[in-house]
């Protein structure tokens, strides 16, 4: 083994509002043994997502019903997180030494587990990832529930046809710029909302949006208008929030929405987060059909007709300040630690 300790990042203190690095800290220990029907994992690469926000926060009235299963985090507890690994030691019939294994384990070096499913948060389980579909990493990208959320999305919801308008908020980012691409590819008219001017640039002349909108310094209801001017037929919505209220109020008689993600909002207390996430899209309710998803992303990357960026960061203890600028809206793409 390339280390000899197991180090983790662990939640220090609660956040209030957006994280800070004292809200996390690491520890360090020696490398776990395993016991019957168990894996160890060395990890590879962690993957940043904003939903993990939410599981930093301790459970009350308000996001108690999210939390069947308990909290994924807690004070002195590893956050919570996607990883892709190599299993370096295996008493676990279903995994072999080598195997390139994908799952929700937590920010941490080496990783302990029996494989097993977690109902609310990984419900495959540990994955054995098909490496014939694309580069490893890819399986915590376009290959992972990024990807998985926008192609199933679009399949259950959005039923995109031709020359519909579909308007994706937090575009720049890695489900909403695999979402736009995915409405492009079913002839449809994409709009994006980002942040800046560059993420929009990104937009139109990387990925072949329609239009961009930079939110901050635009009027968005009259973008909204000029660009959809007989309203909006899909919106795939990754915010929520005000935003998400002015994009709505322009529907058309057939629209309908994707409620995909509630980013606005994910720093915030006090707004009834059980009931703001009921009816949301959960790709967890469609597990049987990652394979074939699967599939169907891995032949597009290769044909090139889905593109993605991908930024990684060197080592776990860059995981804490890089989360905090993903969740300050610097990234685009799809942002990743390289652990080892």
């Amino acid at each position: 083994m390339s280390e000899t300790l197991h180090r983790k990042v662990v939640l220090n203190s609660y956040p209030d509002g957006m994280p800070k690095p004292s809200d996390f800290r690491i520890e360090e220990s020696s490398i776990p043994e395993i016991g019957e029907g168990e894996i160890l994992i060395r990890t590879l690469y962690i993957g940043l997502e904003p939903r993990i926000r939410l599981m930093m926060n301790p459970t009350n009235e308000e996001n108690k019903a999210m939390r069947p299963h308990g909290a994924m985090t807690d004070i002195g507890k590893v956050i919570p997180g996607t990883i892709l690994g190599a299993v370096v030691k295996s008493n676990n019939e279903n995994y072999n030494t080598g195997d390139v294994v994908e799952g929700f384990l937590g920010w941490q070096n080496y990783i302990v587990t029996d494989g097993k499913p977690h109902p609310t948060n990984n419900p495959e389980g540990v994955v054995v990832c098909d490496t014939s579909l694309g580069e490893p990493v890819h399986h915590i990208g376009p290959l992972g529930a990024p990807g998985l959320t926008s192609i199933l999305a679009l399949k259950h919801e959005g039923k995109l046809q031709p020359e519909e308008t579909m308007v994706i908020t937090s575009a720049a980012g890695m489900v909403g710029s695999i979402a736009g691409q995915l409405g492009l590819l079913c002839d449809a008219w994409v709009v994006g909302l980002t942040s800046s001017d560059e993420k929009c640039k990104y937009l139109t002349d990387k990925l072949n949006f329609d239009v961009a909108i930079n939110y901050k310094t635009a009027n968005v209801e009259e973008e909204i208008k000029r660009a959809c001017p007989d309203g909006v037929d899909y919106f795939f919505d990754n915010t929520g929030g005000d935003l998400a209220d002015i994009i709505k109020k322009q529907l058309s008689k057939a629209g309908r929405v994707t409620r995909c993600g509630i980013i606005a909002n994910y720093n915030k207390t006090g707004w009834n987060q059980s009931e703001q996430f009921s009816g949301q899209f959960s790709v967890h309710n469609h597990v049987d059909e990652y394979s074939e998803a699967r599939k169907t992303i891995s032949d597009l990357l290769r044909d090139d007709a889905l593109e993605y960026e991908l930024k990684e960061f060197d080592g776990l203890d860059s995981a804490p300040d890089a989360f905090i600028q993903l969740l300050e809206g610097k990234n685009i793409g799809k942002w990743v630690i390289k652990v080892s």
